[in-house]
């Protein structure tokens, strides 16, 4: 029997637009033994929904504030960059870590 591991701090932000990607990331932290909770955003205009806890995001019992962020850069409409810079400009969210997950074979991602 597998020992369960959790990291250190709890929810996980997994946000990526392709369902392929999401079932692919789920199953690697599963492998890894990380049963942590996971909560998922298909753009980046709803991870940033998120992070700000507006519109259907705003119950904060629901939808904890994630303490890492898995973050694909191709996404529809805002994309990984955008959503990054908009993290790392915001004082309240900058130290939120990231995690840039892309299947991007462009060698300037």
């Amino acid at each position: 029997m597998q020992q369960k591991i959790e990291l250190k701090s709890g929810l996980i932000l997994l946000a990526d637009d392709l369902a392929d990607e999401l079932w692919l990331t789920k199953s690697a932290l599963f492998q890894a033994r990380i049963y942590n909770e996971t909560q998922v955003t298909r753009s980046g205009h709803e991870a940033i929904a998120y992070l700000e806890g507006s519109g259907r995001f705003s119950d904060r019992d629901k939808f904890c504030f994630p303490d890492l962020l898995l973050l694909d850069l191709k996404m529809p409409g805002m994309d990984g960059f955008q959503v990054l810079d908009w993290i790392r400009a915001n004082p309240d969210y900058g130290s939120l870590p990231v995690i840039v997950v892309s299947a991007s074979d462009d060698p300037e991602d």
